[in-house]
This record gives structure tokens, sequence and C-alpha cells, in this order.
């Protein structure tokens, strides 16, 4: 079945959709019961996909948006968006399983925290005020 959803339309869906997902965000499992949930959509094709949790529906465009940023089109983020993305899961499972015991200069041992970045000031040439006459 194919059709085109009217814009009076999408409180009814997404309240449907909601229901049938029993209350859940399919990512991170947190409550749709309350707050603003977002009726999901493909921006390639325009299909609908599920109601997610507005943290889950902002976190998926940045992640998409993240990969096409300077990434160049042979990249297989670019090509294959999922198949990258199960890469980057299987790669942090690796790393949090197996540590290398090396610390990054960044990273505070005492605290065991990363330490704050130190943001450089430039310093640019003020200009002189000029006199009103």
């Amino acid at each position: 079945m194919t059709m085109q959803l009217r814009d009076n339309q999408v409180d009814a869906l997404r309240k449907q959709r909601t229901a049938r997902q029993k209350y859940r965000c399919p990512i991170c499992l947190g409550s749709l019961a309350h707050g603003l949930n977002a009726l999901d959509h493909c921006h390639r094709n325009g299909q609908v996909r599920s109601v997610l949790c507005n943290s889950c529906n902002i976190s998926e465009g940045k992640v998409k948006a993240g990969i096409n940023f300077r990434t160049p089109l042979a990249n297989l983020a670019r090509k294959d968006p999922v198949k990258w993305l199960r890469n980057l899961a299987n790669y942090l499972e690796y790393h949090e399983a197996n540590p290398s015991g090396i610390f990054h200069p960044t990273f505070d041992m005492k605290t065991g925290k990363q330490k704050p970045v130190k943001r450089t000031v430039k310093k640019t040439a003020r200009k002189k005020p000029t006199k009103a006459f």
C-alpha cells in the first residue's frame, strides 16, 4: 500500500505507530509516552519509518550529516552508511573489551577523565578608536 500522508494526518499516524511500538523508541528503548516524538522518515525517498524520541531523531540526523561532512564519495561511510555504522559499533566493542593500556596525553589519569580542551585565543590587532568630529 502506498499513500501520500497529508499534514493533518501526521499526528494521528504518530499516535497509532507509537501505540504499535508499545510506547518505546526503537533506538534508545526510552519511553515515548511523554514529550515530543518524531514521525521519522527517510529524507532520500520520503518513506515513513517509525516514531522516535526527539533526541534519537536529532542524533540520527546529526550522524548522517557528520558522515557527509568532508567525507570523500569513495569512503564506505558515504557508499554504505549502515555498514559503516556496524563497523563503528564493532570497533568500539572490540576496543572496550581489549584496551591497549596506553593513555592519550589529553586524558587525566588522576581524575580518570578527559582534560578540558585548551583553546588558543587569536590575538588580533586592535584598531585605535577614531575620533568623531
